[in-house]
């Protein structure tokens, strides 16, 4: 008996690896559908084949363990659109748009993901700053008309040059400033900042070889200025009644307008260039 038993318990065994070798070559991606075909509904009992209620064996398990779920990926920062529809300033607010957003995300959740998004963003956002700087001083340098440290230098050697021609220019011009201009000093008596300034305009005038008429509007002397007549409404007819004091004043005599230089004290290089400004730039030329 246990001889005859023999062929039939090596026919089982084949048959059972036959079943494995089909189950391998079948693959995983039909494990999902062949689930079910062999083990029915989840609430089947452990080894219960669908429908006929067959039993598997009890080392034929249908329970199925669930995978892990896996960790997806902190989304990329949005990109900038570059669409042909939007205009370089569009362009250009996208871009800021999309930093300020990738930073705002690296301080709430400072993963490395998220750190290292905004990072890349603003050395991206920097080369391109890095690369407009770089052709504009390129530009400058080949295009004369467009280089202002011509008219105004920067440099040391540059701006000594420069300096050297602007005095010459400018006490050329307060030589020439009589043919057509007059200066008005207001002042009196009990004007601390007059009692400096007066002295100071004295000098100022007799080393360029002006003429100025001291105006003396309340008192009896007016510092450094011993021959200054009494105001007699002279300041309320120039529009000067109002006007802090020391105040200087040059006196157009095409147009009969009077142009301020300035009020308080001021040095003597202030006065030169002021009124080196005001009688032979044009209006925008020095800036």
């Amino acid at each position: 008996m246990v001889a005859a038993g023999k062929p039939a318990a090596l026919l089982v065994l084949k048959r059972a690896l036959a079943a494995i070798g089909v189950w391998a070559a079948l693959g995983a991606s039909a494990a999902g559908g062949e689930w079910r075909s062999w083990c029915g509904d989840p609430g089947s009992s452990p080894g219960q084949a669908q429908g006929s209620g067959t039993s598997l064996g009890w080392h034929f398990y249908c329970d199925r363990a669930e995978e892990p779920e896996r960790a997806e990926p902190a989304p990329a920062p949005p990109v900038p659109s570059s669409s042909p529809a939007q205009s370089p300033s569009e362009r250009i607010e996208a871009m800021r748009k999309a930093l300020e957003e990738a930073r705002a995300e690296a301080i709430l959740d400072p993963t490395p993901a998220k750190v290292t998004a905004y990072l890349r963003l603003q050395q991206e956002t920097l080369q391109r700053a890095a690369a407009f700087s770089d052709a504009f001083r390129r530009t400058v340098w080949a295009t004369p008309e467009l280089d202002y440290t011509l008219r105004r230098p920067v440099g040391a050697l540059a701006k000594q040059v420069w300096s050297d021609e602007r005095r010459l220019s400018r006490d050329a011009a307060l030589a020439r400033l009589g043919e057509r201009y007059g200066l008005i000093y207001l002042g009196h008596a009990g004007c601390a900042g007059c009692k400096v300034f007066g002295p100071l305009l004295r000098a100022f005038a007799s080393r360029h070889g002006l003429d100025v008429l001291a105006v003396l509007l309340t008192g009896e002397a007016l510092e450094g200025w011993p021959e200054a007549v009494a105001d007699n409404g002279r300041a309320a007819r120039l529009g000067l009644g109002n006007a802090p004091v020391p105040a200087l004043v040059l006196f157009d005599t095409r147009t009969k307008q009077v142009v301020p230089v300035g009020f308080g004290v001021m040095a003597e290089d202030q006065m030169a260039e002021r009124i080196f400004a005001l009688t032979a730039l044009e209006t925008g030329r020095d800036y």
